[in-house]
């Protein structure tokens, strides 16, 4: 049996008016004097094809193939503006026209989505992160049936465009919708239910002042303020709502959590081009407790987990299943961790020092919360790996 594929990062891309200027008078470029790029264009088109997103070329061209809009012209001109911008690295996946007229009627006519849907079945738009860039009503209604956002640019010849249709339900510059793209919050949101447990999750890993905001009820006090730390400590914003069955114990409210935050932690993340990878040999302490921290967003998910609680439970929380939700939590999330939480120095014990379980537990969570801020931090565009991908 074949796998479903994968969906893709996307963006579908009008041509007049967006890519190129379209005449006010005629509508329509009918020669290659006429064929002028949009301010901005190349530079933002290379920085989203560096970024990892699929571009698809989708327009209507009224009339194509008659004397009002040959053909060949249209192809002369196309071919002329793809070796432009093929020559900064721009390449289309796909070339898609509409050769009809409104009154045709057509199932590809935009804002009809007959031209694209053979393709997107086999390459399906990553919804998440996938956009349709335009300069007039039709295409905000293409991508509203597609069920992604619409950037609409700021039109000389179509001015008075819905703007209630584009993002942010304003007109846009290409320079400026780049920046917002390659640059906007990486948030997720996550529902698991199951007959143990009934789990929501908002998270946004780049919260707008780094301070972190949460809001967290899970039945267990002392995880909550666990997760809390997460929030506050990792620069994220995050709320988990989680109605589990505690009247038999912790065991699955933590473990679903923990599964249900790794799952919305990858989603946040995406693809992850750009991030740092890596937040190595950190240490964090606390009072008379150590805590080494190491992990790796590798997609490999492996866990090192070194620490003896002293007591059975802080608080609510028993201690066995602090290191049940480091491996669940990794294990949704893919990532490799080595952890070494002890009292005093590990080659230098302290002498007589006893350590709190409180503080223990605490300096795990914190230091995870550390090493995930470092990790996830933006540097570029590209992956950190020869694989390719993580």
């Amino acid at each position: 049996m074949q796998a479903n594929p994968a969906p893709r990062k996307t963006l579908l891309i009008d041509r007049d008016g967006t890519l190129i200027h379209e005449p006010s008078g005629t509508f329509q470029v009918n020669s290659l004097e006429e064929l002028r790029l949009l301010p901005g264009v190349i530079t933002a088109l290379h920085r989203l094809s560096c970024a990892g997103y699929d571009l698809i070329f989708v327009s209507n061209q009224d009339a194509l193939g008659t004397a009002q809009n040959p053909r060949e012209n249209y192809e002369y001109l196309n071919d002329k503006l793809f070796a432009l911008l093929g020559g900064e690295g721009i390449e289309f996946a796909a070339v898609f026209t509409c050769p009809h007229i409104p009154a045709d009627g057509c199932a590809c006519r935009k804002p009809g989505t007959g031209m694209v849907d053979a393709y997107l079945r086999r390459k399906p738009l990553l919804l998440s992160d996938s956009f349709m860039v335009g300069d007039r009503g039709t295409d905000g209604r293409f991508a509203g049936n597609l069920g992604i956002p619409a950037f609409l640019l700021d039109s000389e010849t179509h001015p008075d465009e819905d703007r209630t249709l584009s993002v942010e339900q304003k007109l846009w510059t290409w320079p400026e919708l780049a920046h917002y793209i390659l640059q906007r919050p990486r948030c997720s949101r996550l529902a698991r239910k199951t007959k143990e447990t009934d789990i929501s999750i908002e998270l946004n890993l780049d919260a707008p002042d780094g301070q972190g905001r949460y809001q967290i009820a899970t039945g267990l006090h002392f995880f909550d303020h666990m997760l809390e730390q997460l929030s506050r400590h990792g620069g994220m914003d995050l709320s988990i709502s989680c109605k589990g069955d505690l009247e038999i114990d912790a065991h699955h409210t933590v473990e679903d959590v923990a599964l249900a935050l790794g799952q919305a932690f990858a989603d946040a993340l995406g693809d992850k081009r750009g991030i740092v990878r890596y937040s190595w040999e950190r240490v964090l302490v606390m009072d008379e407790v150590r805590c080494e921290i190491s992990i790796d967003l590798s997609g490999r998910p492996y866990v090192v987990f070194d620490a003896d609680f002293p007591r059975p439970a802080a608080g609510d929380l028993p201690t066995e299943m602090v290191e049940h939700f480091f491996v669940s939590f990794c294990s949704a999330a893919k990532i490799n961790l080595h952890l070494h939480c002890h009292s005093g120095h590990p080659d230098h014990p302290g002498k007589g020092l006893k350590p709190n379980t409180h503080h223990m537990v605490e300096a795990c969570f914190k230091a995870l919360a550390r090493c995930l801020k470092d990790a996830v931090r933006r540097e570029g565009t590209g992956i950190s790996s020869t694989k390719g991908l993580l």
